[in-house]
Formats: C-alpha cells, structure tokens, sequence
C-alpha cells in the first residue's frame, strides 16, 4: 500500500510540534504536497503550489475572499469596541450596585460580558482580563480563576456564535472540505447543525455559571490565592456603554438583514437565504456596516486614535488568515493526493460509520494540546475529517450522511477549541493568563480539571451519538449529568 499521501498530514503535525508555528508546519505541508504531486522539480512543485491550488482556492470561491475581508473587518471592529470603553463602564457600573454576594455577583457579570464579546476571542480575553482584574483584585478573587473564567468564554463562544472573526473561516473551510459531496452543500446550515453537535463548547459555557454558582473550586484551584494590593485605583475616563452596544446591536441585526435581503428568486424564506450564493457577500457588506458604526460611536475625545486602532485590530488577525490560507491550499492537495482514500483504506472495516465524530473529537483534542493551536487544528483536520465522512458514509441517505457531517463539523471545532483551553502553547491561554495577571504555568494547571470535566462530558456525548442518538439528545444528557454532578456537591463557604 503507498503511504506516500499521508506525508503531508505527517510533516504538519511534526513541525507544529517541534516549532509550535502553526503558518510554517502547513506551509511546509502544503510543498511537500507539491513535491509529491510534481517530483522533485521546485520549479514545477511552485508553479502546482501557487497556480493549480493556492490562488485557485483564494480567486476561485466567494467564500474564500469573502473569509479574508470579513476577518479582517470583525478585527477592526473588536478593536474599537475594546478602545472605546463602553464595556468597561458596564462592568464598573454593575459592580458598584449593592447586594449580596459581591464576588459571585461579579464573576457572573464578567461571564455575561464574555457572551456578549462573542465577535473576537482573543479581543474578548484581552478586555475581560484588563478591565476585570482590578475589580477582582479588590474582591480578593484569584487571578487564576479569572484567567479561567475568562479563557474557557472566549474561544468558546467565538467558535459557536454564527458573528465572530471566525465564522468565515469556519463556513469556508467546511465548502472546501465538502467539494465532492453527494448533496446540496450549504455551509452556513451545516455550521448551525453542527453546534448541539459541539458538546465540548456548550458543556464549557455551562461550566462557568455551575461553578460560580457553587464556587466549586478544584485540584490546583483550591490553592489558588488572591494578590494583595495597595488600596489604590486607576482613574478611567467613562464612556457610554452605547459606545459598545450600539455597534454590537448594528452587527447582530445588520448580518441577518443583509443575508436574507440578499437571497435571488422570487420565493423568499430564510432556508433559501442560507443557501443563497449572496451569503458571503452579505456578510463582507454587514461587516463594514458594524465597522462604520463602531467608528461613529468612538469617543470623540479619542476619534483622532480609531484608525489606528482599526489597523491594528485588523493586522492582529493576519497570523490566523495565513492559518487559514494555508489550511485551504493543503485540503485541495489532499484531494490531489486522495489523502482522504487513502485514510478510509487503511481503517478498512475497523471503524464504525458513527463512530466519525468520537474519533476526530479525540484526535482533534490531542492534535491541539500539543500544538496549542486551534484553527492549525480545525485546518489541518477538516479536510481530512469530512471526505473521510463522504467516504464511510456513501451508502447512507442523503439526510443521515448530512447529519453525520454536522456531527463531524462539531467534533473537529469542539477537539480544536479543547487545546485553546489547557494547552501551555495556545495563544488564547498565555492572552488570558497576561492579562488576568498570573502565570501561564498556574493558568494551565488550574483549568485543566475543568477542561477534562468538559471533555469527558463531551466524550460521553459523543459516544451516545454512536449509539444512535441525536446530537442535540446525547448533549442534553451530558449537560443534565453535569449539572447533576455540581449541584449535588456540598456548597463551600464563601470566601
């Protein structure tokens, strides 16, 4: 049997493993592919590179161009929502209300705030833990269950919310993924079917609240303590929290407008508005919608700094564009290869057809803890997931391989989303840890348990999906187990 098309998926992984470059192990990945594909000429393996699948991919789909500009936009756009302070002023006002619990009533403040940061997740990370750490620092909250509870909202919610700086990337990659698909691909459905496929996310945002609410503080957590401070303050100007929410408001409903006023025929429903060869487009035009309201509702006082708040917020997302790139180029060299053929051969009639999305959730958990990437994950493991799915699944119906596919979709997000939690080289995980003020090392060790509670629930899912059950059912069920599994723990005394 030639082994020679796994070479690709091989030299990523280890050279993301030894130099932790996500951009540079898929590049490398992506020339030995070209080298594979053409013998042993550069010239020719860069003319296959550039010619036959880098630029077809990026000038040969909507989606794909759409993805840059979108990220791009969203980029800019969590940038002056963050400068503008308008979140800052919502948290400091919701601290300063009287009532019971202070510190519970915080924490459950700063989770709301994370939600509501759906659009970014390193923004989201980075506002939480500079405008909640001197709060939580006068409430002797540890810095590490900050770094948690803002780490394990992030990421998270960027991965399901249908408006983040990821959902481009994500709806891209799943069209490349499913080009040999026997049916009628609609990215945007599938994402939407595949979120109670995602049990990992959903089990982590249920998480945060049940431990709040318990203060159910674990393992390496329990010895997690306060910083002592001098009582002093800084001085923030106050903005209107309308600096943030008007713009966040525009987004959320300027997007849905635009997808459903951009849907061709005369037969206008919102099924036919995701399917709709517009939906790109639509969303490149509410970005910069959102993106001109946000620089209306700047502060004026601060107006002269937006532009350059927008070029950096944009350039910030450049390392995870060439991710993405790069992710898009080797799936079309695995499909030159028949990477995919290759791997359903060599599982043979060893792996069970619903058994797709428990394996890839596993293999996408262990792939990014140790490479500490998410969307290196996600882009390394989507096109090998889903034809892999198309080929095990071919003599299911239609409806059942587009359900099994939705399963798969989630498994892949849900395993890369795990390492952006606990891996000590994700850069989700050393933002939350500077900017909640302690360090990775306590970071990782003190969200760890929490991370496994929320995978194994994850797995458990998973498993139930094998045996049959829908995957919003299986996620309900492991969602009411852990519930059931906090609540009944003795409550600790506040601190």
């Amino acid at each position: 049997m030639d082994l020679i098309p796994l070479l690709p998926p091989l030299v990523a992984l280890a050279l993301i493993l030894l130099t932790r470059k996500a951009a540079l192990a898929l590049f490398c990945a992506t020339l030995t592919g070209a080298f594979l594909l053409t013998g042993p000429s550069p010239i020719l393996a860069i003319r296959c590179l550039f010619e036959d699948h880098l630029f077809q991919k990026i000038s040969g789909s909507s989606w794909s161009l759409s993805a840059i500009i979108f990220t791009l936009t969203l980029g800019a756009f969590a940038t002056l929502l963050e400068k503008g302070g308008g979140f800052t002023t919502l948290l400091n006002r919701l601290l300063h209300k009287r009532g019971t619990h202070p510190q519970k009533k915080l924490l459950f403040g700063i989770y709301g705030l994370g939600l509501l940061c759906f659009f970014d997740g390193l923004a989201n990370a980075i506002l939480l833990g500079r405008v909640a750490r001197p709060l939580t620092d006068g409430l002797r909250i540890s810095r590490q269950f900050l770094a948690y509870l803002i780490d394990s909202t992030s990421s998270t919610v960027a991965c399901i919310a249908f408006i983040s700086t990821w959902i481009a990337a994500q709806l891209s990659i799943i069209s490349d993924s499913l080009k040999l698909a026997p049916f009628q691909v609609n990215p945007a459905a599938l994402f939407l079917n595949s979120i109670p496929a995602n049990p990992y996310c959903i089990l982590s945002l249920l998480l945060i609240p049940l431990i709040i609410l318990k203060s159910w503080h674990i393992g390496p957590m329990k010895r997690a303590q306060p910083i002592s401070l001098p009582d002093h303050r800084e001085e923030n100007e106050e903005h209107s929290p309308r600096v943030a929410l008007v713009p966040l408001l525009t987004l959320v409903l300027t997007l849905p407008t635009f997808i459903y006023l951009w849907q061709d025929g005369s037969d206008w429903s919102w099924k036919n508005a995701f399917i709709s060869p517009g939906v790109p487009y639509a969303m490149v035009a509410a970005g910069f919608v959102a993106l001109t309201s946000a620089y209306l509702c700047f502060p004026k006082t601060k107006r002269k700094d937006a532009p350059q708040h927008m070029l950096d917020g944009a350039a910030a997302l450049i390392p995870a564009l060439i991710i993405l790139i790069c992710a898009w180029t080797l799936g079309s060299i695995f499909i030159s290869l028949g990477t995919a053929d290759l791997i359903t051969e060599l599982l043979g009639e060893n792996l069970s057809t619903m058994a797709i999305p428990l394996v890839i959730f596993l293999i996408g958990a262990i792939m990014s803890f140790l490479t500490g990437s998410s969307w290196g994950t996600f882009g390394l493991l989507m096109p090998m997931a889903l034809p892999l799915v198309l080929r095990l699944g071919i003599d299911l119906p239609p409806i059942e391989l587009m359900d099994l596919t939705s399963m798969t979709i989630g498994a892949v997000f849900g395993g890369a989303v795990f390492g952006d939690h606990c891996s000590p080289f994700s850069d989700t995980t050393l933002v939350s840890s500077l900017a909640a003020g302690c360090t990775p090392t306590s970071h990782v060790a003190t969200q760890l348990p929490y991370a496994m509670i929320a995978a194994t629930g994850a797995t458990c899912a998973y498993t139930l999906m094998w045996l049959g059950l829908a995957s919003s059912l299986a996620t309900l069920l492991s969602a009411c187990l852990l519930v059931i599994l906090v609540l009944t723990r003795p409550h600790p005394r506040d601190p």
